[in-house]
């Protein structure tokens, strides 16, 4: 799995995620309904590189989390499931990701993810959904498995 992949399962087997999805963690995509969630990649980047062409990345992504605002008892329960999420997402490590690279084939694993600027980000028309956006940073390394 790619590392698009492996976070979606990382945030689909979040304990805790049937408490705020109903459904599944969409890829790039979100809706103005409630217990929907989205995750993009915005961008893919080469830390370094050694000699053998073993190789560190970063992956920045954004969650776009909309869940129902209708008063602050909503919002706060909101604020508290990204920051819960947040604290789970600093904890995992380890996941085996895979990818190909100018026809190479190649594996690693996550070393680290951290978040940031978990904040609102837009609401409905009708402000009845709120629509959160949660930073996360994927750092994986790959080898070649030649």
């Amino acid at each position: 799995m790619n590392v698009i992949e492996v976070m979606k399962k990382v945030l689909t087997d979040y304990p805790h995620i049937s408490d705020f999805i109903n459904g599944e963690v969409h890829v790039d995509f979100t809706e103005e309904s409630d217990n929907v969630y989205g995750i993009s990649s915005t961008n893919d980047s080469l830390l370094k590189k050694d000699i053998l062409g073993n190789q560190t990345r970063t992956n920045n992504m954004v969650l776009y989390a909309t869940n129902q605002s209708a008063n602050d008892f909503d919002r706060l329960n909101n604020s508290t499931f990204l920051l819960d999420l947040g604290y789970y997402l600093e904890t995992v490590k380890g996941q085996e990701v895979t990818a190909t690279i100018n026809d190479v084939e190649m594996s690693g694993h996550i070393q680290s993810v951290s978040i940031a600027n978990a904040m609102a980000w837009g609401k409905s028309e009708d402000g009845q959904y709120i629509t959160y956006q949660l930073q996360i940073k994927v750092n994986y390394t790959l080898g070649s498995e030649e």
